[in-house]
């Protein structure tokens, strides 16, 4: 069942990459994960293995998990790290990024049985919460260090990442895009970029004088 919901799953994927966004779905991604995840850990240690419905319900929520990843974190990682390296070293860079997934996939399979199992580390349903304490992790770095490269060219990404941070990326982004922006084009990227710091300081003074009107 889970390898049909992997399979499955995967396909929305693909429209929304481009529909959603990068980041967007990261985001989303990683907080319908570790929901999943915290839920299976608090009602896996609080039924017992004769609960039939309870057991039912993990199922689930394994499948629900599963349903979260295939959609976003699984294939759109790999749409990330090929389009937020600086081309001198993508090819490097890239091949980094592999390896370490599949050595972490190695280490995590190698060491699961160790955690889980009676005799070891004897966590049982518990290792979810270590898991969905991985997924807070995935949420907290890419809000703060993925940007939005939606519709970007490669170019158009390194413009990004010089001019602006992954928080603020998405108004950038918007920009970039509106403009058609180059990155030969010195002049227009000076320009979006004051433009996109005015509009954020021009919010910032909004929210404070309304916060003031409030408060009078």
């Amino acid at each position: 069942m889970t390898n049909v919901v992997n399979v499955v799953m995967t396909i929305p994927a693909f429209w929304a990459v481009d529909h959603i966004g990068r980041r967007r779905l990261l985001l989303i991604g990683a907080a319908g994960m570790l929901l999943c995840e915290y839920l299976i850990a608090i009602i896996g240690v609080t039924i017992s293995v004769e609960n039939q419905a309870g057991q039912k319900v993990l199922v689930a929520f394994v499948c629900i998990y599963i349903a979260f990843f295939a959609a976003t974190w699984g294939p759109i990682a790999w749409v990330v790290t090929s389009e937020i390296f600086p081309l001198a070293v993508r090819a490097k860079a890239m091949s980094m990024s592999t390896a370490s997934n599949w050595l972490w996939n190695f280490g995590i399979g190698y060491a699961t049985p160790y955690i889980v199992n009676p005799g070891y580390g004897n966590l049982g349903p518990k290792v979810f919460f270590v898991w969905g304490s991985t997924c807070v992790g995935c949420l907290v770095f890419t809000y703060f260090c993925i940007p939005e490269t939606k519709g970007l060219s490669l170019e158009q990404v390194d413009v990004l990442y010089q001019n602006t941070t992954p928080v603020r990326s998405v108004a950038y982004r918007n920009q970039l895009i509106a403009h058609n922006v180059r990155a030969a084009d010195e002049d227009a990227i000076a320009r979006i970029t004051t433009e996109v710091r005015t509009g954020e300081k021009g919010e910032k003074g909004e929210k404070a004088e309304e916060s003031v009107h409030e408060q009078i």
